[in-house]
């Protein structure tokens, strides 16, 4: 993989540094006629949001539109790479970061980027940027618009009417504390298993801790280790554990019914990433949460939050309004939008000189700070099929339910991503 994983090794550095530098003034685009630029998404919960700040832009671009079409978020990718395979598709377009935008530049679909068409670009810390960059071609696909981060969301209130004093800090105290929730007639983990991205994403933030965190990251990617080694064995059987605690059945419980648990207060804990947040305030305005860390395998072990660049905004290479198209793209670049994306969507901004204002993504962006780690598969594997995610996802499902065992399912991780990635020994 080239050095694709030795570079993302500076995501940490980078996030640090995002906001500590200032956006360059973007020049003005000549005027055009009135245009309607499509613009497309997976993300069904943002609609309201991304609707209010194309209308800011309409407002201060007058005979420029942006129509606004999010997709499921199981349905996505597939919709837009048969739409782009064909010649078509939105003049825009949010990309999931890595692997899922990379082949879609390598194969000619998306405008490669300039600082000189965005600006903003040049300020951005490339361990971010490397999260746009096409596998094969290397050119920037996007604008990275945040940085994301997974961890344990809990409620407070549900906490203290179970008695809990005390916020777990290794997965034993996890356990009995989810234990003690359920003792109390609480339910203790809004996650459901009926949607395998879900499941890696829960994985994702509990995993590290078992697996070994950067450490294992880089040994596999070095050839030293490999995803059949005793330690990642057991961040999987850690999925089976936890899903004792998941709702009644939670087998075939959605992503939004598991959320909405979560969100009018129905379970203690949700495990997952901080762009939850705004989802899970807009359907309780009223909703206190907290968030920490995963817990550490055991007593003396290292805490890790799973961290990564997620994803960007591209540009359609085929579409017939580029200069409109650069223009709102600029926009998105804007310190206006990225304020509000953080204080609306509680994204972690990657445009500089933001705010940082919710006390839950306050203690989310001091955790990248000081636990962070490349999110695994994200990262790292989901640049060729079979992607580590694909085996993972449809695996964990399997895993919970007992239809295989974490041993099988390395064993299947293993042999997947060997097919076509070579670890990068002997290389810097």
């Amino acid at each position: 993989m080239r050095n694709t994983q030795r570079r993302v090794r500076g995501l940490v550095a980078a996030v640090l540094a995002v906001t500590a530098i200032a956006v360059p003034a973007i020049s003005a685009l000549p005027a055009s006629a009135a245009v309607e630029l499509s613009f497309w998404s997976w993300r069904t919960e943002d609609k309201a949001f991304y609707e209010s700040m194309a209308a800011k832009f309409t407002a201060a671009n007058p005979g420029i539109t942006i129509k606004f079409t999010p997709y499921l978020n199981t349905d996505y990718n597939a919709i837009l790479s048969t739409a782009l395979t064909a010649g078509k598709g939105p003049d825009l377009l949010q990309l999931r970061a890595y692997g899922a935008g990379a082949g879609l530049s390598d194969a000619g679909y998306l405008l490669p980027l300039t600082t000189k068409d965005v600006p903003a670009l040049a300020k951005i810390p490339a361990g971010i940027v490397t999260g746009a960059r096409g596998f094969e071609n290397r050119s920037v696909f996007g604008l990275p618009y945040a940085v994301s981060a997974l961890g344990v969301m809990y409620n407070p209130k549900l906490l203290a009417k179970a008695g809990v004093r005390q916020l777990p800090t290794t997965w034993s105290s996890f356990l009995g504390v989810l234990n003690r929730v359920k003792g109390k007639g609480i339910l203790p983990l809004g996650n459901g298993g009926g949607n395998g991205p879900a499941l890696e994403q829960l994985w994702g933030a509990i995993g590290p801790t078992f697996y070994g965190g950067t450490d294992f990251y880089d040994d596999v990617v070095a050839g030293t280790k490999t995803f059949t080694d005793k330690n990642f064995v057991a961040s999987l059987k850690a999925m089976k554990d936890i899903s004792a605690y998941m709702p009644a059945g939670y087998e075939g419980l959605t992503y939004d019914a598991a959320r909405a648990l979560f969100a009018n207060e129905k379970a203690a804990f949700y495990i997952g990433g901080n762009y939850e947040i705004g989802y899970f305030k807009s359907l309780n305005k009223d909703l206190q949460l907290g968030w920490i860390p995963a817990p550490a395998a055991k007593q003396g072990a290292k805490k890790y939050v799973s961290s990564w660049a997620d994803g960007g905004y591209a540009i359609n290479a085929k579409t017939a309004h580029k200069a409109e198209a650069l223009k709102f793209l600029n926009f998105m670049a804007s310190k206006t939008f990225g304020q509000a994306l953080l204080d609306q969507l509680a994204f972690i901004s990657t445009t500089p000189r933001t705010v940082v204002k919710d006390s839950a993504v306050k203690a989310i962006n001091k955790g990248i700070q000081q636990f962070g780690t490349p999110y695994l598969m994200l990262v790292g594997f989901r640049y060729k099929t079979p992607t580590g995610s694909a085996i993972l996802q449809s695996g964990f499902q399997n895993l919970i339910v007992g239809k295989t065992t974490p041993e099988q399912l390395a064993k299947d991780v293993q042999a997947g991503i060997a097919s076509w990635y070579k670890p990068q020994t002997g290389k810097s």
